[in-house]
């Protein structure tokens, strides 16, 4: 632990359309539980562990849903992505397993109830009042108490995914009310001067406070003094947005521009749904009128498409793995698109790997399971599998040695490696209180970034460990972790599982865990190149 597609995926298919005739597959009725809404006791099936919905299910949680080649476009809460449908007779369901992950959301069955829950991954006390963030709508439901005073406010739909690293006063309580409800409790005398307006749901949360709720109780001698209101976080629309744009760069990129009504403040957000569709978001803003287009002759992009929901969404399309940034001039948005400078067949090319820690330094222990045991097997798994497939692979290390941080980059960067890839296993301060793979990318590096995703989402097919995506590595550190900071070459430093984690080590420690992931690696580089 350091300190394609010619049109949208329709490719795809015709393997991704589950038939149960064909697969002997068979459709058990369950109940669904999604986020706040009313359970639903129809509509639902089981698949293995999967669980498909109706379309009339999905539109009744106002989801935007039509069918696309052989697969689902769902709109909702500002995302828009695309999932396996099931065909059973003249029946078409959908896969919510699928769409819970691109929204982020918690799932879990309970007998036969398949519940997902928004996923609270943020808590907060800020100088604007207490914040809360969760991955999909939630329903806030504020009551006071008495004797003693106490406001509470349930997340209808939420499920605590905080960790431990929320800091709050000792007179705040959070915890898990049940299982499909998350509980804040403010015990303090000011809990009597704040509202309990009903809250519209939302993903976003933010709950005005007297000065005194930030005070020991203890210390508080001026009257407390009431706050207004409460108020969710969001804001009607206030930017129009156009079609975008497509043009070639001259350095062998595409580049597409969004103009807007107004000059603007921020770029927008944008994260891979996966290594070759990418998810633009601008807050406060709709484009002027939908747009939806498939393109045969553009080099990368096949399909660009809108959505409008509060606020403005493009999805893009492209041809292989992308890396991508953006930024505003004026009234303008500008995505560049690139590929990786060392691009085509993984033969011949260059990889090097780190097995992280070695020799004097163990690295993260959890009784005789050593980290850099673990790292040393993945990579040498990783080194064979690679040269099987014609690459030339350089280990930092392939003993139990220590080499310095320094010199892993360095060995890189003198190498002129198309990819370095640095792997080392996690721990945390209370067991098994943390489960799940990472991948990181330095800074906020496009190239770096394109790497950890194409790796990241081949890891988490196979690993059997929770997969918590990708992450900058100044998430950890201000400056980044050293050995991706010195590296000139597209670097990532991946993060098997948390080590005190019993299902983590227990996948780790497995015979063939090793194998499994590095199989998934060469895949995720292969992606990254463009040879897949």
């Amino acid at each position: 632990m350091p300190g394609s597609m010619k049109r949208w995926i329709a490719c795809l298919a015709p393997w991704m359309v589950l038939a149960g005739a064909a697969f002997g597959a068979k459709l058990d009725p369950v109940n669904v539980q999604f986020s706040y809404h009313q359970p639903s006791t129809t509509d639902a099936y089981r698949v293995g562990d999967q669980c498909y919905i109706t379309p009339k299910l999905a539109r009744s949680w106002d989801w935007n849903i039509s069918l696309v080649g052989n697969e689902m476009q769902v709109a909702t809460e500002g995302r828009l992505f695309r999932v396996p449908i099931y065909k059973d007779g003249g029946q078409t369901l959908l896969s919510l397993t699928d769409s819970a992950r691109y929204l982020g959301a918690s799932t879990d069955w309970d007998g036969g109830t398949y519940r997902v829950l928004g996923r609270i991954r943020n808590i907060e006390l800020t100088p604007e009042g207490l914040v809360v963030d969760s991955t999909i709508k939630v329903k806030p439901n504020l009551f006071r108490l008495s004797a003693p005073d106490r406001l509470v406010i349930d997340f209808a739909g939420g499920k605590l995914d905080i960790g431990t690293g929320v800091q709050m006063p000792s007179w705040w309580r959070i915890g898990q009310y049940d299982g499909q409800t998350a509980r804040i409790v403010l015990e303090h005398p000011a809990a009597i001067a704040i509202p309990t307006d009903r809250i519209a749901e939302t993903r976003r949360f933010r709950l005005e406070l007297p000065k005194a709720a930030y005070q020991n109780p203890s210390d508080i001698t001026e009257p407390i003094q009431p706050v207004k209101k409460v108020q969710p976080e969001s804001a009607a629309p206030t930017i129009t947005l156009s079609a975008p744009a497509i043009l070639q760069d001259a350095n062998g990129g595409t580049s597409l521009t969004i103009s807007a009504d107004q000059s603007l403040s921020q770029p927008p957000s944008v994260q891979y749904l996966t290594p070759t569709q990418l998810q633009l978001v601008m807050p406060n803003a709709r484009f002027a009128q939908a747009y939806s287009k498939q393109f045969d002759d553009e080099r990368w992009v096949t399909a660009v498409s809108t959505l409008g929901d509060g606020q403005a969404a493009l999805l893009i399309q492209t041809k292989r793995a992308m890396a991508f940034s953006v930024s505003t001039s004026g009234s303008k948005i500008i995505v560049r698109l690139s590929v990786p400078p060392s691009s085509g067949r993984l033969a011949g090319k260059v990889i090097v790997i780190d097995a992280g820690h070695g020799g004097k330094d163990t690295g993260a222990t959890f009784g005789s399971v050593r980290e850099k045991d673990l790292t040393l097997k993945i990579a040498q798994a990783l080194r064979d599998d690679l040269v099987a497939a014609g690459a030339s692979v350089i280990m930092t290390r392939d003993s139990d040695v220590y080499p310095s941080l320094g010199d892993r980059a360095q060995l890189a960067n003198r190498s002129n490696a198309a990819v370095f890839i640095s792997i080392h296993i996690n721990s945390i301060n209370k067991d098994d209180s943390r489960s799940g793979s990472i991948t990181f990318f330095h800074n906020q590096d496009p190239m770096d970034r394109l790497l950890a995703e194409c790796l990241q989402s081949e890891i988490a097919k196979v690993n059997r460990i929770p997969d918590l995506g990708t992450w900058s590595d100044t998430r950890i550190y201000q400056s980044g972790f050293k050995v991706l900071r010195d590296s000139n070459v597209p670097s990532v430093l991946v993060e098997m599982g948390f080590i005190n984690h019993k299902n983590d080590r227990a996948q780790m420690t497995s015979p063939d865990f090793a194998d499994r992931v590095a199989a998934a690696m060469v895949k995720g580089i292969q992606v990254f190149l463009g040879e897949k």
